[in-house]
């Protein structure tokens, strides 16, 4: 097992480099001696790609190559998608994401408007929301919330990052709806 810094960096580089899915800290851990803290070597090569055209950033205890913000003018990346997100697939992941875990029944009250196990089946595969337990009350209702997978498609580190119900009304949006 080699023991110097400089060669560990490099072995998390190319552990990073070679996963598409972010990489969980306990699994570089295995990686390097027990001596040395993957937490200090983690940000020591983030700070080594902070000026470059890719970043390494992280999501929780996870971490992974990102290409850095300033640089998404350049890119241009089609995907297909195989359904568009329909207005209450939109609603209802905002819905999970600003009150999780949060119930079916809790969605509705919120929305004002029934919603079908097809629009939390979209979510689910695209693998934006999850299963999160049953709510002690009576009935043991199922809760939903937000994944990782979430986190990283929408460029966020954790939840607190989501607008705040006065910086999305500054934007107007409250104000163009019919």
């Amino acid at each position: 097992m080699i023991n110097d810094t400089k060669n560990c960096l490099k072995i998390i580089e190319a552990i990073l480099f070679a996963n598409s899915d972010l990489v969980d800290e306990n699994d570089l851990i295995k990686n390097i001696p027990k001596n040395l803290n993957v937490k200090k070597l983690l940000k020591e090569l983030k700070d080594v790609y902070a000026t470059r055209g890719i970043n390494i950033y992280n999501v929780k205890n996870k971490w992974g190559f990102r290409t850095a913000p300033n640089m998404t003018n350049y890119l241009k990346i089609e995907k297909n998608l195989k359904r568009k997100l329909s207005k209450a697939g939109v609603e209802t992941l905002a819905i999970i994401a600003y009150y999780q875990p949060v119930t079916k029944g809790e969605i509705e009250k919120v929305r004002a408007r029934n919603i079908s196990q097809g629009t939390l089946d979209i979510l689910i595969e695209r693998g934006w929301v999850e299963l999160k337990g049953r709510r002690k009350t009576p009935g043991k209702p199922l809760t939903w919330g937000t994944t990782d997978k979430f986190l990283e498609h929408f460029n966020l580190t954790d939840l607190k990052e989501l607008p705040t119900i006065n910086e999305i009304n500054h934007l107007g949006i409250e104000n163009k709806r019919g």
